[in-house]
């Protein structure tokens, strides 16, 4: 049940085609955020108490370092979130599958955040 409301809301922010400023893990793992634009400010979704964390993209999106990319060179846009409920040795766990293609990202996690943060926040984004 807990999925169903984080899908609820996540799908309230209406995120499909959004771009993707930043994707970064913290504590080995423990934690991963995703930020990324809305309208007149950016949102932030952070995943916490994760246990699985994988990405997939295809060698030649890692060609160039991805820290020389201006943001107009970002090729990262939301796509889909599927957020499910999951039974893990008897603890209530998420399943995230995010698509932002050519990236696909799946995690298990204990917990899901979303919030906005200001755009005039310090992101390690380049600007055009």
């Amino acid at each position: 049940m807990k999925a169903k409301k984080i899908q609820r809301d996540l799908e309230e922010i209406h995120y499909w085609d959004a771009r993707v400023l930043q994707m970064d893990s913290c504590f080995f793992g423990d934690e991963v955020a995703i930020v990324f634009e809305d309208t007149d400010e950016n949102i932030k979704v952070l995943f916490t108490g994760c246990s699985v964390f994988s990405f997939k993209t295809h060698v030649n999106d890692r060609l160039k370092p991805l820290k020389e990319l201006v943001k107009a060179q970002i090729p990262y846009f939301l796509q889909d979130i599927e957020i499910e409920d999951i039974q893990v040795e008897g603890k209530s766990l998420l399943r995230c599958k995010i698509q932002m293609p050519p990236l696909d990202v799946e995690l298990v996690c204990s917990n899901t955040l979303i919030e906005r943060v200001s755009t005039g926040e310090a992101l390690d984004v380049p600007n055009d």
